[in-house]
């Protein structure tokens, strides 16, 4: 069986740079390697940029089809898997662990500061060519800057990633903005709430009167709201969130059905076995 956690080290592999010592990396757009059918869990903050083609991706239960200029951030825990994409797809990515870009800065909050690495997992947005076009370059500016040797090399990268982030956070913003004049901006507030208390507790807490009472609002209300922004119900997204939780731990070699059901917070085997078995069509045993 596959350990699905993927950290920076995984992913320099992945490029073929097993021999760098990296805890960061990044890429203008080529020989990224793709696994249509392997869902992981990145332990490290990602941004990409999609660049060309296009591609449907699975991200923490939901899904998203990322063209040209769509712009994507991650924070560590977030579930992804590549659902297909076409040949020409390429995207701008940068990963980093957040004691590198943290080190030596007093406000250790910056990242969850700039609003896109903020308390909901995912940021997803279309962002104009003449956007995209300003965080290519700066991209490129960057991974040029990381082929060049220097005393102060990890500063400067450290330095050129903040700027680029800051410039992305600038954007962000104005994106938001015009979200809440029209008026959309509170319901997908509510859901990244959601999300957030979702990932955290959907392993003890699966009553929907648990999160609505979190978020100060009817259940009714909080369908409504999930329904909306999702098009599925929150019964249904923690459904997805156990399953895809399940997945990832049976995955590996050193776990058995009895101890992803303890892990998960089922009463019993049995019961975790039935579960499974309605929301992914095969019992635990038959899909390990």
């Amino acid at each position: 069986m596959k350990n699905t956690t993927k950290n920076i080290k995984t992913i320099l592999q992945l490029f073929g740079y097993e021999q760098m010592q990296r805890r960061w990396f990044i890429t203008k757009g080529s020989g990224i390697l793709i696994h249509p059918d392997e869902a992981f869990r990145a332990d490290f903050y990602m941004y990409a940029l999609c660049i060309s083609g296009s591609a449907r991706l699975k991200i923490n239960n939901e899904n998203f089809t990322v063209k040209p200029n769509s712009f994507l951030a991650a924070i560590p825990s977030t579930i992804v898997q590549v659902l297909a994409h076409s040949k020409n797809f390429k995207a701008k990515v940068l990963v980093f662990e957040r004691g590198f870009l943290l080190k030596n800065i007093l406000d250790t909050r910056q990242l969850e500061h700039l609003g896109f690495f903020n308390f909901h997992s995912l940021a997803f947005v279309p962002f104009t060519t003449e956007e995209a076009q300003l965080l290519g370059g700066l991209l490129d500016n960057l991974h040029d800057k990381s082929l060049k040797q220097s005393v102060f090399h990890n500063e400067i990268m450290q330095s050129l990633i903040f700027n680029l982030l800051f410039e992305t956070a600038d954007i962000y913003a104005r994106y938001f903005r015009q979200k809440r004049e029209r008026g959309l901006y509170r319901d997908e507030e509510l859901f990244m709430q959601f999300s957030k208390l979702l990932q955290a507790n959907f392993t003890s807490q699966r009553a929907l009167s648990f999160y609505a009472q979190k978020l100060f609002i009817s259940e009714k209300y909080l369908i409504s709201i999930c329904k909306k922004v999702s098009g599925k119900t929150p019964g249904t997204l923690l459904a997805e969130a156990v399953i895809d939780e399940a997945k990832l731990l049976l995955a590996r070699a050193d776990n058995n059905v009895g101890m992803v059901s303890d892990a998960l917070g089922f009463p019993s085997l049995p019961a975790f076995s039935r579960f499974f078995k309605k929301h992914a069509g095969v019992t635990p045993s038959l899909w390990q």
